[in-house]
Order: structure tokens, then sequence, then C-alpha cells
């Protein structure tokens, strides 16, 4: 089989990060490590994502069950309080940064602006500037689009809305692991949501919120594993935002998977992912019938493109990839609406390839060679 649809889960797992998974199964489950035990899985993440986003202080690492999770505590947090309000974002955010604005903007009734891209999928710090007004509560942004690739700048962004005093929200969920963020140098206030599942390499159901302060209040309050005198949920971080039993394994896989990602550095992985994406981009302009969908980034970091094909629906194209020729891809919207808008792809989407740190030339030489058979 070839997989190439990273953007949505990086597969095959690396096999340190299944052992790991396994040993923490196999063995009595170890402390929650929010009382600082060193050799706990959770506190071995928060210093790697702390070492990887250049977090001064590991205890700012809020875990969380994936990026959806993380997305969602910021963005309730940051606009909990009081009603009504202004956000700014863009057309080519993910449902898991959209619905918490939408379902806001219903209960709160906060108002949205949506940034138009520039023609390579750009969001400029100077739109976000625009659209600043003396409402607004929170600029919330993904680092990479999951549908475009584009790569969004992001350090000039923050520090837009750091001169505005306006919260920054960075979806990190495509870029962590392969285009470096340091969150320790981003002005102002600014959150980073990660998943675990994708660049990084690690389990489903992991993921994490980088935190500037302790402002945020609970999304959910329950056990912490210290503090149980309390009947409030404890005030300093993590244990602030961190309620209920952790997901051990996962995090056990994670924190292995973390490891592999430091080794081999974000810088090289980034590089990797823009050369196998500059090669499926040559390959693919000599196919014929098939359309590429979103313009082509200059940084080709976010290593993903989306295709249309002149006889085959998305749907369609997607599943003769997999039950003809063993290829694992993506079709439909990729949980990104209004970004197939803007490109003119909706309502039926297109088929995203993407590739990670495992893809080869010959598997993007080989999805070329279907697509050529299936024109």
């Amino acid at each position: 089989m070839i997989y190439l649809n990273h953007a949505a889960s990086s597969f095959p797992k690396p096999e340190p990060v299944i052992s790991a998974v396994e040993a923490a199964l196999r063995s009595p489950p170890e402390g929650e490590g929010r009382g600082g035990e060193l050799a706990s899985a959770s506190s071995r993440c928060r210093a790697a994502l702390a070492a990887l986003f250049a977090v001064r202080d590991p205890g700012h690492v809020i875990l969380t069950a994936s990026a959806t999770h993380a997305l969602n505590l910021a963005i309730h947090g940051v606009l909990a309080g009081r009603p009504g309000g202004h956000a700014v974002t863009s057309l080519l955010e993910h449902n898991s940064l959209l619905r918490p604005l939408a379902h806001a903007a219903r209960d709160r009734g906060l108002c949205t602006t949506w940034l138009e891209p520039d023609p390579e999928g750009r969001i400029s710090p100077e739109a976000v500037a625009s659209a600043l007004r003396r409402e607004t509560r929170i600029v919330a942004l993904a680092h990479v689009s999951n549908v475009t690739g584009s790569v969004q700048p992001i350090e000039e962004i923050a520090a837009v809305a750091a001169d505005a005093g306006v919260p920054l929200v960075v979806d990190a969920a495509q870029s962590a692991g392969a285009v470096e963020l340091a969150h320790g140098a981003l002005p102002g206030r600014g959150f980073v949501a990660l998943a675990g599942h994708k660049g990084l390499l690690g389990p489903t159901g992991t993921g994490a919120l980088i935190v500037p302060d302790a402002s945020l209040p609970p999304l959910l309050t329950g056990g912490t594993g210290v503090r149980s005198e309390s009947e409030l949920q404890p005030e300093e971080l993590p244990l602030r935002l961190e309620a209920g039993t952790a997901n051990g394994p996962g995090l056990a896989g994670l924190a292995a998977a973390l490891e592999l990602v430091l080794a081999r550095g974000v810088a090289t992985l980034g590089a990797r992912r823009a050369e196998l994406l500059g090669e499926l981009r040559r390959e693919l302009a000599a196919v014929e019938g098939v359309e590429l969908v979103a313009p082509l980034p200059h940084d080709r970091r976010g290593g993903l493109v989306c295709l249309r094909h002149a006889r085959h629906a998305p749907e369609e194209l997607a599943y003769l990839l997999r039950a003809s020729f063993e290829i694992v891809t993506r079709a439909g919207l990729h949980c990104a609406p209004r970004a197939h808008a803007w490109l003119g792809s909706a309502p039926r989407g297109s088929v995203r390839v993407s590739v990670g740190a495992s893809t080869t030339e010959a598997e993007v030489s080989a999805l070329c060679a279907a697509l050529r058979r299936l024109a």
C-alpha cells in the first residue's frame, strides 16, 4: 500500500512509537506527571514540546486529546466572560477552528471578519491589521492550510495582533513537525494548538495547547491527581487546564515520536516535505486530465496538493486509486468548506495528496503513473 494521506494522520507510525504504546499498555499505569515526575510520559511530552517550540516554561504546554480539543480550549477561553465582540480569521480554516467561532457567533453574538487569501494562499499581516476593530477580541488562523498547503507569516501576524493587544490563536495541526515556530519569540499573547498524530508522528488521541499565561478558564473540571482537598479546579498550570485521566499509552507513544522529531530536526523534515512536493507537482503537470485545485505556494513545506480529474469525481477518483492501485489519498471538502468555496471546488471538493516523513520518490511516481492510466 502507498499511503499519501499524511495531512490526515501520519502512517506508518515509527517502530519506537508502536513499542512505546505497547509497553505502556503492558505496564502498570504511571503517575499523571502533573506533580512533576520526571520519568512520566506526560512530563517527557511537555519537555520535548517545549524544546520544539521554544517554550520557556514546560508547564505552559497543556496536553489535550487533539488539536480540536486545544482550539476549543483556546477560542472559548479567550472569548469567555462577556458576549459580543469581533474575531478575525480566514477563508482557509479547518472546521476545528471555524466551528468554535460559529458557535460563539450563534450563542454569544460574536461578529467575524473572513479574510481572503492572496493568489498564493497567504494572509498578509496588512490584511489582518486592516480587519482589526476596537472590539476585536481574537485573531485565529492556521499556520498551514490543509487544502492549499500555504504557510502563513505567523510571526508578522503575531506582531500586528500584539500591537493591537489582541490574542492570537494559531492552528498548528498541519505545520507541527515540518515548519518551525518559536512560541517564546511570539510577541503578545499567543496560543498554539497542536495535533500529535500528524507531522509529530504520534498516536491519535494526543495533542497540546501552548499557552502564554494562566488566564484561560478551564474547559473541563475534574480530577487532577493532586490538590484533591479542593472542590475547585487548581489555579496553577498545567493543572488548571488538564482534568481527568490522561491517555497514558498515547502520551507514551507521543513522547517517543517527539524524540524522533527532535533527533531529525524540524527544518530537515520540512525540507524533505518541500522536496517531495516539488517532485509531485512537476510530475502531475505532465499528467493529462489532472487539474491542480490550489495555487502553487512558494513555501512547499505544507507537503500537500489538491487535484481534480477530468473523468472522475473526487470520491470516485480516490476510490479507484485505493481499489485498483492501493494508493491512499483523501477526497471531499477536507473539513474546510470555505476554502473549497474560495477555490471554486465546492461542493464536491477534491482529492488531496499529502506527503510525510516516510514518503519516497517512488511512491510519488507511482501515484502519477496511476493517474496517467486513469486518464
